[in-house]
């Protein structure tokens, strides 16, 4: 099948400037020319789709979600059963494919068979690249154990995510690689919604995380990190791993050597104040939640501000930032391009640099060099959105803005006029 998107401003994900009165075409599952409709032909059997008026987009990028879904309120997740909790995922994954998101690593919940019955298409979703797991030391911030003195699995159909000490952890490394993980998750640092520990606590030792990062390379994978604080951050990048994911409390030193090192920035940004915001108008949403969440937000929130130069400055000075929205049972399932917006406003970056951050930007890091562009040879992920994103950012939050969506060349959305 062949498809033309024409008229449209294409925005390519690579950065260059923006393209008016664009021609973008695919045919089957690939980009086959993008770019000036003056220098691009049409193929006489396309279909032709008029974007004149909106914006052409690749696909666009979250390199942090959580798709699979656990009841926020504890004592209704307690009574859910496992089939359910799969089966209202189907949910969540189809919302994220909803709002303009085509690829998506996915930060623990989801094992094989979710990327197998996307890719499938048993079920509509995004391509997923999976951890399966969010390995964790004892009482770290993947372990569920509660002072009633039990367990409490976040996702019933999956391993134990707790590990300790090097060899406990290369057993575990090589367990979620076996079963098909596509990278390594692991926790460095304390959390948000952990009830035994703090955001801002080392968790792991270097020794314990260069054998993840040693096993995955094995495999030829990576490893991400969970790394909120900034001891755990920088136990993570002696250990060379391949991005951190939250990173807020970087500090100079972190700076220089994600630089040095490569390493990528997810920093997940909106979910802190946006929580804080969400509980002024649900006063039950934290009561719900055995974590001190409330507490924890509200110390984050209020020491953002103070990273906001070094926030910027790391940017300017080039560490290789991706965008990840976090979405999870706490928020932001579908709007996952909020992020977009407080990138822009905490980081100090352009509209058109948000959307590198979710498309190009976003391909590196997931390793995945056929995603990310509209240019020839590269899958048809495709996006079209009414207006111009790069004068407001905010316009990709609107699913009624958003024209089409495209994956692989097959049509999920599509409300232009042909």
């Amino acid at each position: 099948m062949t498809t033309a998107i024409t008229g449209g401003q294409l925005v390519t994900g690579l950065g260059g400037d923006p393209i008016p009165n664009s021609t973008v075409v695919i045919v089957d599952d690939r980009i086959a020319a993008a770019g000036p409709a003056a220098d691009v032909t049409i193929p006489a059997d396309a279909n032709t789709l008029d974007a004149t008026g909106h914006t052409v987009l690749p696909g666009l990028i979250d390199c942090h979600v959580h798709s699979t879904y656990r009841a926020r309120d504890v004592k209704q997740h307690l009574l859910n059963t496992p089939s359910y909790n799969i089966l209202r995922s189907t949910q969540i994954i189809e919302e994220t494919l909803a709002c303009g998101i085509t690829s998506a690593r996915e930060m623990s919940g989801a094992d094989a068979g979710f990327r197998a019955a996307i890719n499938e298409q048993l079920i509509p979703g995004p391509r997923l690249q999976i951890s399966i797991l969010m390995i964790s030391q004892t009482g770290g911030h993947g372990d569920y154990w509660v002072p009633a003195g039990m367990h409490i699995p976040k996702r019933a159909w999956l391993h134990s995510p707790v590990a300790d000490g090097p060899e406990e952890i290369r057993k575990l490394v090589r367990h979620v690689l076996m079963a098909g993980a596509d990278f390594v998750k692991i926790c460095t640092s304390g959390g948000i919604t952990s009830v035994t520990d703090s955001w801002d606590e080392p968790q792991y030792t270097v020794e314990e995380i260069r054998v993840a990062v040693e096993e995955a390379a094995n495999k030829r994978k990576t490893v991400a990190v969970h790394a909120e604080g900034t001891s755990g951050i920088k136990r993570a990048l002696e250990a060379k791993v391949h991005s951190v994911e939250h990173g807020w409390f970087i500090d100079e030193e972190c700076v220089d050597r994600m630089i040095d090192q490569g390493t990528w920035w997810v920093p997940t940004i909106a979910l802190v104040p946006l929580s804080v915001e969400h509980r002024k108008t649900n006063t039950q949403w934290s009561t719900q939640q055995l974590g001190d969440e409330a507490k924890k937000d509200n110390e984050i929130l209020s020491l953002f501000e103070k990273q906001r130069s070094l926030w910027r400055d790391a940017v300017r000075r080039g560490v290789k930032v991706a965008m990840g929205s976090d979405q999870s049972h706490r928020l932001m399932t579908g709007n996952n391009l909020v992020e977009l917006e407080y990138m822009v406003d905490w980081l100090g970056i352009s509209p058109m640099e948000a959307i590198v951050c979710a498309t190009g930007r976003a391909a590196e890091c997931m390793q995945r060099p056929d995603l990310g562009a509209l240019e020839p040879g590269r899958l048809a992920d495709v996006v079209v959105v009414e207006g111009d994103p790069l004068s407001d950012i905010r316009l990709l939050q609107s699913r009624d803005k958003i024209k089409l969506i495209m994956k692989d060349g097959n049509i999920y959305k599509q409300t232009l006029v042909e």
